[in-house]
């Protein structure tokens, strides 16, 4: 991966809000929506919203624009949604969130898991989608940018154990036989252990 990219967008990721417009969730957004629209006007705005988000950064557009001639829109925004300082993978933590994930926001894994069988076409909604089930956690969402990068293909496996779960009836909750919610486990928030990682990819 572009090191350039990998920095500067793991770094805008990691300052921003999802509801902010400086995050690369707005200009991804739009790309999406683009796609599904199928629009053919102002083929420029998602990459315009994604240089907004750098716009004292006169390298990280600079890399952006690079990638974009070379790549694509395509190959830039998965570009970016790899991004992740340096964040090491590690599948086994990522499950941990994803377990979260499953009985959380289980709708973030079933449609990230229908455009990934698609085809690599989709493969940036696909993970647009599962970072999306973890947008209010910037730490899980580092370490699944980590992991796509390092694996893409293995970390959908993981994935699709939790969605054919819930083909056939979801993940079992102790809620639903009377258990008291209890903060220090899975089911009500991911481990501290777990969450102790902080942003490596500050400048």
């Amino acid at each position: 991966m572009n090191e350039i990219i990998n920095d500067r967008a793991d770094w805008q990721w990691n300052v921003n809000s999802w509801s902010k417009q400086d995050s690369p969730a707005a200009a991804i957004n739009h790309f999406l929506a683009r796609q599904h629209t199928r629009a053919t006007e102002h083929s420029d705005r998602p990459f315009a919203w994604l240089c907004y988000g750098q716009r004292g950064d006169a390298t990280a557009v600079a890399a952006y624009r690079a990638c974009r001639d070379s790549m694509g829109d395509d190959g830039l925004f998965e570009a970016v949604l790899k991004a992740h300082g340096r964040r090491r993978a590690d599948l086994e933590e990522a499950a941990v969130h994803l377990e979260w994930q499953a009985h959380n926001h289980p709708l973030s894994l079933t449609t990230a898991w229908e455009a990934w069988q698609a085809g690599t076409g989709d493969a940036v909604e696909a993970m647009f989608h599962i970072l999306h089930g973890q947008s209010h956690n910037g730490s899980a969402c580092q370490l699944y940018r980590a992991c796509f990068d390092e694996n893409l293909a293995a970390f959908f496996e993981a994935v699709h154990f939790h969605v054919a779960q819930l083909e056939v009836g979801g993940h079992d909750h102790p809620y639903l036989h009377g258990a008291t919610p209890d903060a220090s486990v899975l089911r009500d928030q991911v481990p501290t252990a777990l969450d102790n990682h902080t942003s490596q990819g500050g400048r």
